[in-house]
């Protein structure tokens, strides 16, 4: 009786342990600083493609399958971080970002306001080497504010040296994506 009771128990045990460290390690091939290329990119702001903006990422995992993404970018006002929380295929995240231009490589300088809350879904591709961010936020424009949808599909080279962030939002319908590629810092 006490080993049939024990076999079941021992298999959850490790499932956890194991199943665990798995999602931590999915979360680690992304980790680290990327540094933006802008000769590898294409369909991004002038600022971008002139190097007048040095853009930067830093992903850095928290726990098994939560991670936060900064980004930092150079501008002609000084650095500017602003941070992303990823619960991958897990519930929808809250991120809170500081009024202002943002500096993300991502919106090219959209104004948002004050304490800007930011929803986002992370669900994870099936080979593990991408993941699909759906972002929910306001950005102010003249007659008040927009709400704005961004795709961001993640995509890992596989030997884990190219990141290239791929991006589609509800303001640009008819533009192509925009496609940020950046190398990892060692």
């Amino acid at each position: 009786m006490s080993l049939n009771l024990f076999c079941p128990l021992s298999l959850v045990v490790a499932f956890m342990l194991f199943g665990n460290s798995f999602l931590y390690a999915q979360s680690q091939g992304f980790a680290g600083t990327w540094r933006f290329d802008e000769s590898s990119s294409r369909n991004v702001a002038a600022a971008f493609e002139s190097g007048d903006v040095r853009c930067e990422l830093h992903i850095i995992p928290e726990g098994s399958n939560r991670m936060v993404i900064e980004d930092l970018a150079d501008t002609y006002v000084g650095w500017r971080k602003t941070e992303l929380n990823v619960d991958l295929n897990g519930p929808e995240s809250t991120s809170v970002w500081p009024k202002g231009d943002l500096p993300s490589f991502s919106f090219e300088a959209v104004a948002i306001g004050r304490d800007q809350v930011v929803k986002t879904k992370a669900v994870e591709g099936k080979d593990r080497s991408a993941f699909d961010l759906t972002s929910y936020f306001k950005v102010l424009v003249s007659q008040g504010t927009y709400n704005i949808v961004l795709r961001s599909h993640y995509q890992l080279s596989a030997n884990g040296d190219t990141l290239t962030v791929t991006e589609t939002r509800n303001s640009r319908e008819y533009n192509e994506p925009a496609v940020y590629v950046f190398q990892r810092v060692k």
